[in-house]
Order: structure tokens, then C-alpha cells, then sequence
């Protein structure tokens, strides 16, 4: 299968990342905040967008810099918004247990760009900043596609195999406000 790579910033945390998956822009509060409190809102679009690729978790592998990772959440039952503690990347957001497989990680930092497939779709455009000129997309793919694999993962049990969280289903990083971010 081929594969992208997820870099942070100074290279020092790097993941493997298959082609295939949705990719959109989020313009929700929470997705803005996440960027904008790493001090990396130069990375949203000019209406607030957040520029996605989601995957399935179970073709994620870290080469290195899982030592590097923290997460911290925006709400109290919101997902984990992971991040790189050496140079403060924004990486990914899971959601907060191991059971509903989900990644969509910042496809800023995946190479080569030429990789990532066309922008499905837009969502929570109520939450955008500016008129977004560009087209919705088709929302239902997305969504189709998320539960699709949800279940395929629930079925063959690869929804276990997630390196965001342990064997044991909790996290592999500490959860760490971003005011602590180094880089």
C-alpha cells in the first residue's frame, strides 16, 4: 500500500500515513482554536479552515517521536487534539477512546502534498471567519466513509490497533496544556 509522511516541524516525530482517506476543511471553533493555541493559525485557510485528512487509525505507524507527543482537549468531551511538544506541530485529533476508530491528522505536514487527494468536502461553515468562496462538496461520502470504516475496524478488530492508545485502550502520550510547548 502506498504511504505518505506526517513530519512535524523539526523532524523530530514522524508517522506513516496511507494515501487513501477523506480529506476536508473544518471551519468549527474547536478545530480553529487548536491551531491558533500552538500559535500556527498561519496554517488555516483564509476563512478560518482547517485543512484535514482523515484516516483509518489502524494503517497509522510512528517511524519515531512518540516521546514527543502530548494532547490536550479544547472541550471537556471534545476529541484529543494531539500535538508535537518538541517544535508545538499541530498532528491530529482522535476521539477520546480507541472504540470508534478515528484519525484525521494535519495534512499541512503530510508529503508529498501530491499524495493528498482533492478536498472532499467542507464542514461547520456556520463556524468560518470569512464567506468561503469555494464549494461544500459532497458531505455524505465523507460521513459514508467514516462509518464504513468504523465498522469494518469493529468487525475484523483492528479498531484495537490504534497507535494513539496503549493495549490497554488509554493514550500513549500525557495530556498537556499547550501553554507548555516548547518550540
Amino acid at each position: 500500500m502506498e504511504q505518505s509522511l506526517w513530519r512535524c516541524q523539526c523532524g523530530a516525530v514522524e508517522a506513516d500515513l496511507p494515501v487513501k482517506g477523506a480529506r476536508l476543511i473544518c471551519y468549527c471553533q474547536s478545530c480553529r482554536a487548536f491551531v491558533e493555541r500552538l500559535n500556527k493559525a498561519d496554517r488555516l485557510d483564509a476563512a478560518g479552515g482547517s485543512d484535514l485528512l482523515q484516516v483509518a487509525p489502524d494503517r497509522v505507524s510512528f517511524r519515531k517521536g512518540t516521546d514527543h507527543l502530548a494532547w490536550f482537549q479544547i472541550t471537556q468531551k471534545g476529541p484529543l487534539r494531539w500535538y508535537t511538544t518538541c517544535c508545538g506541530t499541530p498532528m491530529a485529533n482522535t476521539l477520546a477512546t480507541r472504540q470508534v476508530p478515528f484519525a484525521s491528522f494535519q495534512a499541512h505536514d503530510i508529503s508529498p502534498a501530491e499524495h493528498l487527494p482533492h478536498v472532499s468536502g467542507r464542514v461547520h461553515l456556520k463556524g468560518a471567519t470569512d464567506w468561503v468562496k469555494e464549494p461544500k462538496g459532497r458531505l455524505l461520502p465523507l460521513i459514508m466513509g467514516f462509518v464504513g470504516r468504523a465498522i469494518k475496524a469493529r468487525l475484523t478488530g483492528t479498531w484495537r490497533k490504534n497507535p494513539f492508545f496503549d493495549e490497554h485502550g488509554r493514550p500513549i502520550a500525557a495530556q498537556q496544556k499547550p501553554e507548555n510547548v516548547t518550540g
